[in-house]
């Protein structure tokens, strides 16, 4: 629970214990069905339940998993119930789907006490060719003007597959639309295209000034971060949380409004944290324009706009203004130029090698590894690019040619990374929904789109907008598949005892107070107040609480902290939960970042491998984990084949 200068979020429920996170090395380029949202009993914090109560296990699906879906339930490594559901049966349909947990084990017996994780794996047998996988006639699907989308791809975040597009030109009729996608700002949307819970649309607090401008491009960071750019004032940069909540609205780049620096048009984020590393395209025309610079985070958390560093500079391969850039997971560059004229010579998209100021004395990139599209009016008017995951196919969204009075045969085109190759245009012979035909001018055709941007999510599935009838699409990739998601939250079981609930939030002068019920025969000596500056921890025993109550009511008082805070109380003796905060891989080697308890030893931990979800977890060779900070761990390992999933056991 925040404390009171914020917005109050839901107060964790429960003790913690051990549990188990699982990531993936490199996603499958296939893995197209995917399950997100994934609540216990409603929530997405830990909840504490009577021995034999049920649970409700839900979670939304991107599409039909016409192959089943399979939930287990965890007691440590070890699955102790699997439910199976056949492809078409409930639990397996696009959208919400709710499961039930009667608390028993695979032999029929009621679960002992402790605590338990859930894992769904979603199956599908796939499509035989790159397929869209969404309707246009949703209300969700509608964006009137959009410039940028993005996808949330944290799978240790509550909004995990969020996906977040920007309108940035007003078609409300003065306020009275009903369609989300009219008004001028951030639309927030589940996998399935229904609207996120707290509500599909938000300003984030800031006056965006549409006029098809802003908002602009939108990214996610790798720690979750949302960031959205104004064009309108040459590429200001604001930062949010996943709900894009007015209180986590940060400016964190400032454009020069003359342009001296950089008119910049598209960008991409590396990293996390303060290590994060902002990479920018400018769109001012040669010879002024910086080409691609990239930003380092600075301690506050902002960019310098006048401290950037040139990484490709014009004047070689990139012989126009670059419009938009990506990176894949070792570092490769990739960019578009937005040429709109009929048989331009120059290249529309390009990749560059890695950029390491060691090897070429520290000068901008100029040649690149491949350069495709020149002459060809496919590939006019490239306005957005994205790179898979697994940095196997790069994504890009075109306007196509400028005629007499618009632009014509706009597409999105997935190349191969390697070379540039095509692999598939995914809408050059998409029809246009009748729902949206009057948005348009001149009438609209299968041949007429206007695709301003794109992005992948960590299942491989691709995203972009296309203008011309004013909708996102998601596309799957062809091929039989499955994905597994593990639900954030852990179910604590409990013998004896009413299961803990957090009951409210009250502030007084200086102090707050956090009134919780338990079982009557409970004592205050027999809990503990944790806190944390973030929702995901680490949670660590909070200075100067003071627990009181009797007969089942209780409440903890703590003094207001001078920065937001997060709360959970737990029964005294139950231990921090393990868990899986990031992972990455660099250079032949896995790093993984995992909370757990203050008291918890570097020694008493193991990382576990398998080469898929659902096998046979052991200690992954050659392991080293290393205590960071009191509840802050870190495990490396070398890489071992294509794709690697890890838990961490104690």
């Amino acid at each position: 629970m925040k404390s009171p200068q914020h917005l109050p979020c839901n107060a964790i429920i429960g003790g913690l214990a051990l549990t188990l996170a699982l990531a993936t090395v490199a996603p499958s380029a296939h893995a197209n069905v995917f399950a997100s949202n994934a609540k216990i009993n409603g929530g997405m914090t830990n909840v504490s339940v009577a021995q034999g109560a049920s649970v409700s296990i839900s979670y939304i699906l991107n599409e039909p998993a016409s192959g089943g879906v399979t939930i287990k339930v965890f007691s440590g490594a070890t699955a102790i119930r699997t439910l199976s559901l056949a492809a078409g049966a409930s639990g397996t349909v696009r959208g919400l789907n709710t499961v039930v947990w009667d608390d028993r084990d695979n032999s029929g017996n009621t679960v002992p006490a402790g605590n338990y994780s859930v894992s769904i794996t979603a199956a599908s047998s796939g499509y035989g060719g790159w397929t869209v996988t969404t309707d246009d006639n949703n209300d969700g699907n509608y964006s009137y003007y959009s410039f940028g989308i993005a996808v949330d791809r944290n799978t240790n975040s509550p909004y995990y597959g969020r996906v977040f597009v920007g309108n940035s030109s007003d078609n409300s009729a003065g306020g009275t639309s009903l369609l989300l996608g009219d008004y001028v700002g951030i639309q927030k949307l589940n996998a399935d295209g229904s609207y996120a819970d707290e509500g599909g649309f938000s300003t984030g607090g800031v006056a965006w000034s549409g006029g098809g401008f802003a908002p602009w491009k939108i990214r996610v960071s790798d720690d979750d971060q949302v960031y959205v750019e104004d064009f309108s004032s040459a590429g200001d940069l604001y930062r949010f949380d996943g709900a894009i909540s007015m209180n986590s609205m940060q400016y964190v780049f400032a454009a020069p409004s003359d342009y001296s620096m950089g008119q910049w048009s598209g960008f991409c984020l590396v990293g996390k944290g303060t290590n994060t590393v902002l990479w920018a395209a400018d769109y001012n025309n040669p010879p002024n324009c910086l080409g691609i610079e990239k930003f380092s985070m600075q301690p506050d958390g902002t960019f310098d706009a006048t401290n950037g560093t040139q990484v490709v500079a014009v004047g070689g391969s990139l012989d126009a203004e670059p419009f938009d850039v990506a990176l894949d997971m070792t570092g490769n560059i990739y960019a578009v130029q937005n040429l709109v004229d009929s048989g331009n010579p120059a290249a529309r998209v390009l990749a560059f090698p890695a950029y390491n100021p060691a090897t070429n004395g520290s000068a901008p990139e100029t040649n690149a590894t491949w350069a495709v599209g020149a002459g060809n009016d496919e590939y006019a008017g490239a306005h957005g690019l994205a790179v898979d995951p697994t940095g196997t196919y790069v994504a890009v969204a075109c306007w196509g040619v400028f005629g007499a009075s618009s632009y014509v045969n706009g597409s999105t085109t997935i190349f191969y990374a390697t070379n540039g190759a095509v692999v598939t245009n995914v809408d050059l012979d998409v029809s246009i929904p009748s729902k949206w035909t009057t948005n348009a001018v001149p009438p609209l055709d299968p041949t007429h789109h206007l695709d301003m941007d794109c992005d992948w999510d960590l299942a491989g599935n691709l995203y972009y907008l296309d203008d011309w009838p004013g909708v996102w699409r998601a596309v799957s990739p062809p091929g039989p598949n499955q994905s597994t998601t593990v639900a954030l939250p852990l179910v604590q079981v409990v013998t004896s005892g009413q299961p803990l609930n957090i009951t409210g939030i009250t502030v007084s002068g200086s102090m707050i107070t956090i009134h919780f019920t338990a079982g009557s025969s409970d004592t205050a000596g027999g809990f503990v107040l944790l806190a944390s500056s973030t929702a995901q921890g680490p949670y660590s025993p909070a200075a100067g609480a003071i627990i009181t109550g009797s007969g089942g009511s209780f409440q903890a008082t703590i003094p207001v902290s001078g920065s937001a805070q997060y709360y959970r109380i737990e029964r005294s003796g139950a231990t921090v939960a393990l868990h899986i905060t990031s992972l990455r891989v660099a250079g032949g080697t896995v790093t993984l970042d995992f909370t757990g308890s203050p008291s918890d030893s570097p020694s008493a931990l193991t990382l576990l491998s398998s080469a898929s979800a659902n096998g046979s977890y052991s200690a992954a060779a050659g392991a080293t984990i290393i205590q960071l900070s009191p509840g802050q761990f870190q495990a490396t390992v070398v890489t071992n084949g294509p794709s690697q999933f890890y838990r961490i056991g104690k």
